[in-house]
């Protein structure tokens, strides 16, 4: 027996916890690096990972976390990380952390293979997916704003210039706009037709009703009783009428909020309207010589790459750590039976939750390398801040042998039914190897040799969304890449040739619905005099012009609009108001004939009295 169970249990036992012991460090690992490459969307690699055992804890000597974006690229790698778990807590299958170390912390060095994985798991991670929705609403705003360059060639201006063409070929949303009103004039005509129709018919009861209230003359009835009946008849109709009063106040009501709600709607005509003049001016290609025109014209085409980098790790990260909330748990009770109700724990805890995270950036020095040491903190990373009680915040600043440096900070709360997310980011000594200015249709030029600074916050409530951007660039050399070819190209061009530094500010932001676009240099107003005091009289004369024939054809379209709108929604606004007078000197001549039949019987009743006494004393 003893020998079947060294042969049977203790030698297979001994045999799987050695297979375990010596290969666990290794399985955990690339359950890690899988994980985290399923997240990032590119390879992860971790050296040297072990398990402690007393206390529980996993350390490892280095990790590299390529960037998604850029596979030769490691988006950050360190040193030495460790950290320690809550044996108690894990025995309950939660998994909290005090601190993690974490040591020599770099960003943005070079690799020496290639970190992209396949594309099927690249496609599903968090970091390397489809581009999240601020990002999509900053791409159509930042197209539609720099898209198309206005035209400064005053020859080709004009030989090219056909208002009546430019009008037929506009798709005008405001023209949509008023279709959409006209339809929802209609239907409200429609309803009301309907309306109408039940009003008529509580109408002729109503009158019927006063018709045979009125028919009571109370100075004919001598007699209590009669009196009486004819106070219940009066009773009764006051009830059939208040119920017929709440039926058309109600349904009055119904017809006055979408009164109100059309006029809020035709309101926006106006914004419709200047939208479209705006379309029609891009399509004349006329040049706007508002503050902001030439920072368009000059840098849109540069801050819109380079915005859009930051968006999209702000997306990523609303997305992230969103997805990872947990779902409420609900508890269906069985039929017919309670369901107990649990009062939270004062000290119940997420299921996940590092406490703090402590990183150094370490002091190393590799010739030829450009990558960033960064240290800082990192806090409260959890699946569940209702339960922490606290959001996730970060605080990081680093430098490259002391000339490029960052600072990056953040807080991402999702301890309210709104998401609330704030970054801000501060780049100093960046050099810029190449900064396009223009564009191939209008002074195409590059800046070299630059020093770039950035500033960059970022704040996310729910949807809205509002970002502050400036840049900062100095030490430059402009190349032009081709000789100017019209009198504004000239211009600008002689401004910018002594040019050696200058400042881009950016905003775009949003209240609900598509973003907007601010973009300002400090060179604006300089470039925007010199232009106008040249070329500017003779834009705007093409401008009246177009403004003149655009006006002509939308005024006449709102006229029209305008005249069915008075003609439908007066008809209805008068046959409401004749409703409700009608319904109101009714309900008084009925009243006042209660008053009447109320009066008569006291009169009855004291005559009654008198008779009597009158008849004791007899």
């Amino acid at each position: 027996m003893r020998k079947r169970f060294w042969l049977v249990v203790l030698i297979p036992l001994i045999i799987f916890v050695t297979v375990v012991y010596l290969f666990i460090n290794s399985w955990i690992e690339s359950g890690i690096e899988y994980a985290a490459e399923e997240v990032v969307g590119a390879e992860v690699e971790i050296n040297n990972l072990r398990i402690g055992l007393s206390p529980i804890g996993i350390e490892w000597e280095k990790i590299q976390v390529a960037n998604p974006r850029n596979t030769w690229e490691n988006l950050f790698e360190t040193g030495i990380v460790k950290f320690s778990m809550d044996f108690g807590q894990l025995l309950r299958g939660k998994y909290i952390i005090e601190q993690i170390e974490v040591n020599e912390f770099i960003i943005g060095s070079k690799r020496k293979t290639d970190g992209a994985i396949n594309r099927e798991r690249n496609k599903r991670a968090v970091l390397a997916g489809n581009e999240g929705t601020f990002s999509e609403l900053a791409d159509k705003a930042f197209k539609k704003t720099i898209e198309t360059p206005p035209l400064f060639d005053l020859v080709k201006l004009k030989n090219g210039f056909n208002a009546d063409s430019l009008l037929k070929a506009l798709d005008m949303s405001s023209l949509k706009n008023i279709d959409s009103l006209e339809k929802d004039i209609q239907n409200l005509t429609d309803d009301w037709a309907t309306i109408k129709n039940d009003f008529e018919i509580r109408k002729q009861k109503v009158i019927e009703v006063e018709q045979q209230i009125s028919s009571i003359n109370p100075a004919q009835l001598k007699d209590v009783q009669k009196i009486s009946e004819a106070i219940t008849a009066v009773d009764n109709a006051q009830k059939t009428v208040s119920e017929i009063s709440t039926f058309i106040n109600e349904k009055s009501g119904t017809v006055q909020t979408n009164l109100q709600n059309l006029t809020a709607s035709i309101g926006n005509i106006d914004n419709f309207i200047k939208d479209d003049f705006e379309k029609l001016k891009n399509m004349a290609r006329l040049p706007s010589f508002k503050a902001g025109g030439m920072a368009q014209l000059l840098v849109g085409s540069e801050m819109y790459k380079r915005i859009k980098n930051y968006l999209y790790w702000a997306d990523a990260a609303r997305t992230n750590i969103e997805k990872y909330s947990p779902e409420p748990e609900y508890e269906y009770p069985p039929r017919m039976q309670g369901q107990d109700i649990e009062f939270p724990a004062e000290k119940k805890l997420p299921k996940f939750w590092i406490k703090n995270v402590k990183i150094s950036g370490g002091n190393i020095k590799q010739e030829g390398e450009t990558f960033i040491q960064a240290k800082g903190t990192a806090g409260n990373i959890s699946d569940n801040q209702l339960l922490t009680g606290m959001p996730l915040t970060f605080s990081l600043e680093g430098s490259e042998n002391e000339r490029r440096t960052i600072k990056l900070s953040g807080l991402f709360d999702r301890r309210k039914n709104i998401p609330y997310d704030e970054i801000s980011a501060n780049l100093s000594g960046v050099p810029v190897g190449e900064f396009n200015l223009g564009n191939s249709n209008f002074l195409p030029a590059k800046i070299t040799d630059a020093v770039m600074t950035t500033g960059f916050q970022i704040s996310l409530i729910g949807n809205k969304i509002d970002v502050n951007s400036d840049f900062y660039l100095t030490n430059l050399n402009l190349l032009f890449e081709a000789e100017p070819k019209n009198i504004v190209e000239r211009l600008v061009r002689e401004v910018l040739i002594n040019v050696k530094d200058f400042k881009v500010s950016l905003r775009l932001w949003n209240t609900g619905g598509n973003l907007d676009l601010a973009l300002a240099t400090d060179l604006d107003e300089k470039l925007m005099n010199k232009i106008s005091s040249v070329v500017g009289e003779e834009i705007n004369k093409l401008q009246s012009e177009l403004k003149r024939k655009f006006d002509s054809y939308i005024n006449a379209e709102l006229n029209k609009f305008n005249e069915m709108y008075k003609s439908k929604i007066s008809a209805i606004q008068n046959q409401l108001g004749a409703y409700n007078i009608l319904l109101s000197d009714k309900i008084n001549i009925i009243d006042n004939k209660e008053e009447e039949l109320l009066a008569q019987l006291e009169k009855a009743k004291k005559g009654f009295l008198e008779d009597k006494i009158k008849s004791i004393f007899k």
